[in-house]
């Protein structure tokens, strides 16, 4: 009888001490660590995709009217494209119609290819989906590295940036006709220059539906403030047309763009934005914005285009002009916009107070 006894004693004694070291291991830092059921465990994106769906706003564009609707076909017949079986040819002479589309609706017609899909990307002509300010414009020739390449460099340096541009602005053979905006119009389908004279003389009926819904600035004849030759540059037809005044691309090319001392440069913004006071005009890539001031040519800019429109120019940005004429992008190395990275730029501009964002596409 006494083994049993001993036996007990014994289990007592083991049972105390199991449980005072039970007390001592729960203040170790192991067992502070929350114990979790695996089974149970979910990442951020299943916490995500779990959760009650909620209608989060899109910034989607509302319903098209009736109007634009009818100067989509205009502009769809016009330029041989087609937004519902995603067609286009942004190198062709038609091209003007898939951008005077993104200018009227903000959005981009998407291009068939990567190598077609760089029209687009270079666009200089900038919107914003501000309803409040549908008709205001920024035009920025250099927005982006490749823009850099494209407008930065005097001359024309043979490199993968310019090769797309080439035949709008040489032709394809030597002595062919540069490749101007075109459309095909009459019963003999002839070939007809794209400008604000034709727009509403030969192509008057044809374009007869974008009448009340696009929306470009007022035509000017006036002579420019500046030597002008008539030269081309890539998309200086395109904003002669939606300027509505004949050498502004030209402009912003030859007198838009500034080369201080060392490897520098400085670049132009022009705005078409009637009654407003502007302020704070900031171009905006990767997070690091670019700052502008009123250009030096800024009255002049005003007199010969009216009070509407707004010249500003950046401050300096490094640019080594050897490597973009390369279009050397590895070694394309800038702390400021537009030339950080090969991400887009965003134009942020304060207009009557109010932040406004323009794209291009």
């Amino acid at each position: 009888m006494k083994r049993p006894l001993q036996w007990m004693v014994v289990m007592a004694i083991l049972s105390m001490l199991t449980a005072c070291t039970g007390n001592m291991d729960s203040k170790s830092p192991e067992s502070l660590k929350v114990a979790v059921n695996n089974d149970n465990i979910k990442t951020d994106n299943e916490e995500k995709n779990t959760e009650p769906k909620k209608s989060v706003p899109k910034n989607t564009p509302e319903p098209a009217s009736k109007e634009i609707i009818a100067c989509q076909k205009a502009l769809e017949n016009r330029g041989q494209f087609s937004i519902q079986d995603g067609t286009v040819d942004y190198q062709a002479g038609v091209r003007i119609f898939p951008l005077l589309n993104f200018v009227m609706t903000k959005q981009s017609v998407p291009a068939n290819g990567p190598e077609q899909s760089v029209f687009m990307k270079d666009n200089p002509i900038f919107v914003t989906r501000n309803d409040k300010y549908a008709n205001t414009l920024v035009f920025a020739t250099i927005h982006s590295q490749r823009t850099g390449v494209l407008h930065g460099v005097i001359g024309f340096p043979d490199n993968e940036v310019t090769q797309y541009y080439e035949p709008m602005v040489f032709g394809e053979k030597t002595g062919f006709i540069p490749q101007i905006p075109v459309t095909d119009a009459g019963p003999l389908n002839k070939a007809v220059e794209v400008n604000r004279e034709t727009w509403g003389n030969e192509l008057g009926e044809l374009t007869k539906p974008c009448n009340d819904s696009l929306n470009l600035p007022p035509t000017k004849t006036d002579p420019p403030f500046f030597k002008y030759n008539g030269k081309i540059y890539p998309f200086s037809k395109e904003i002669d047309f939606v300027a509505g005044v004949k050498g502004v691309g030209f402009g912003l090319v030859e007198y838009g763009n500034s080369y201080p001392d060392g490897k520098k440069i400085q670049i132009p913004v022009l705005m078409y934005c009637p009654n407003c006071s502007i302020e704070n005009v900031v171009m905006i890539q990767d997070g690091v914005e670019l700052t502008f001031k009123k250009d030096q040519f800024y009255d002049d800019w005003q007199k010969w285009l009216g009070k509407e429109w707004h010249a500003f120019t950046s401050e300096e940005i490094d640019f080594d002009e050897n490597v973009f004429a390369e279009a050397d992008f590895a070694n394309i190395h800038s702390k400021l916009p537009p030339f950080i990275s090969q991400n887009p730029s965003t134009i942020q501009v304060t207009i009557n107070g109010e932040q406004v964002e323009f794209v291009n596409h």
